[in-house]
């Protein structure tokens, strides 16, 4: 009874190993060649086979439902994405014009140095050449003076009686007080006179 049993379990074992093995050799694997032969020969025909299993996917209510998920999913990071790039570019813009300003200030303040270094070299040349024109006066006054003072006092007197007042004060100051004594006393007393007041007037301020 008990080898009956085990012998009735044997074979409803092989039973179903054989409707197994029927499955997969005359349904599953013969279908999987169909399948793969029917996608190259429409791909060769130039049927986009992909699309058409997308939208029969689509077709299907789950698979729809998931890929409009997805969709949507993809939609948002792209969305952000953009907002992210869109912010970008108007900081970029943003310190662009800034630095454009910066720029403008740097040039104006270069352009600024640039004039007052050339205001600094006027007034340099200008200051170099008054004091060469200064140089220049005090050589000559030393040259008039060292001529007065080489000349005969009578001379000299009928010179400065010529001379206007302030040019002859300024003259007698320069030179020595006995060359300044000798060419008074050749003078008009009354001439001589005016000249000693107005220089000892200048002396006294």
């Amino acid at each position: 009874m008990a080898k009956q049993k085990e012998l009735q379990e044997e074979y409803e074992e092989e039973k179903s190993y054989s409707k197994s093995q029927v499955f997969l050799f005359l349904i599953f694997i013969p279908g999987v060649f169909l399948i793969l032969a029917a996608y190259i020969v429409l791909t060769l025909l130039g049927v986009n086979v992909n699309d058409k299993v997308s939208a029969m996917t689509q077709a299907i209510p789950f698979v729809s439902s998931e890929q409009s998920q997805k969709n949507e999913n993809i939609q948002q990071s792209n969305e952000e994405m953009q907002k992210q790039i869109d912010s970008l570019q108007k900081k970029l813009s943003t310190e662009e014009k800034q630095a454009a300003a910066y720029e403008k200030t740097i040039s104006t303040k270069d352009r600024q140095m640039d004039e007052l270094k050339i205001k600094m070299r006027d007034m340099e040349d200008k200051a170099d050449d008054e004091a060469k024109k200064q140089k220049d006066n005090q050589l000559a006054k030393k040259e008039v003076i060292a001529t007065y003072e080489n000349m005969s006092p009578k001379n000299a007197a009928l010179i400065f009686a010529e001379l206007k007042e302030d040019k002859a004060v300024a003259m007698f100051k320069q030179f020595k007080a006995s060359t300044r004594t000798a060419i008074l006393e050749k003078m008009d007393p009354k001439v001589a006179a005016r000249y000693t007041t107005l220089l000892t007037n200048q002396i006294d301020e």
